[in-house]
């Protein structure tokens, strides 16, 4: 199980319900319902939080990972997991604009499909290359994955501490709006 995949986790939902496999579809569906849960904190805060939106997003990111770090490292790697699944609706709202999300960032397959048409839709036109946009988001994506794999591998639930130290960092980066406004 996942996260932050929902395609994958709907589709273990669906085959372990249809196999009988109950206590995966469970799991399963207890994950889907934290990372719904997620995206609802995550577009609540967008929505009612103002110009302050961005910055009180990664820091409910931080402090979530913060958080599963801790309970994974000191109490239950099942419990931080858990707590994970939140954290990994919430940044899919950190580029959002009022209720439209142009670009998810935990659902990779919306990605290619959006770089693919916007690379039909350049050609012979006077900007051929929109489509990389989409596809560097696909790519630090895929580094992250491997990397953070990587991490996880060697240091186990510790790793999570890697990830609250870059999801702090994030908290000082700018927002889109203040890189449009410079």
């Amino acid at each position: 199980n996942f996260v932050a995949f929902m395609s994958g986790n709907t589709t273990i939902l669906g085959s372990s319900t249809a196999t009988g496999h109950w206590s995966l579809a469970g799991l399963s569906a207890l994950l889907i319902c934290l990372f719904f849960s997620g995206c609802l904190a995550g577009a609540a805060i967008v929505r009612w939080v103002g110009s302050a939106a961005h910055r009180v997003l990664m820091a409910s990111v931080t402090l979530m990972t913060l958080a599963g770090a801790i309970v994974a490292n000191t109490t239950s790697t099942w419990s931080g997991t858990l707590l994970l699944a939140v954290v990994g609706g919430l940044p899919n709202s950190a580029l959002a604009t009022n209720s439209d999300v142009h670009i998810g960032l935990t659902y990779v397959t919306g990605t290619l499909v959006k770089a693919a048409h916007q690379l039909v839709a350049g050609i012979r036109t006077t900007h051929p290359w929109s489509w990389l946009a989409d596809i560097g988001y696909w790519f630090a994506f895929a580094v992250g994955a491997t990397l953070g794999g990587f991490t996880f591998h060697r240091l186990g639930p510790a790793a999570l501490w890697v990830a609250v130290g870059l999801a702090a960092v994030a908290c000082v980066l700018p927002s889109r709006a203040e890189i449009t406004e410079a």
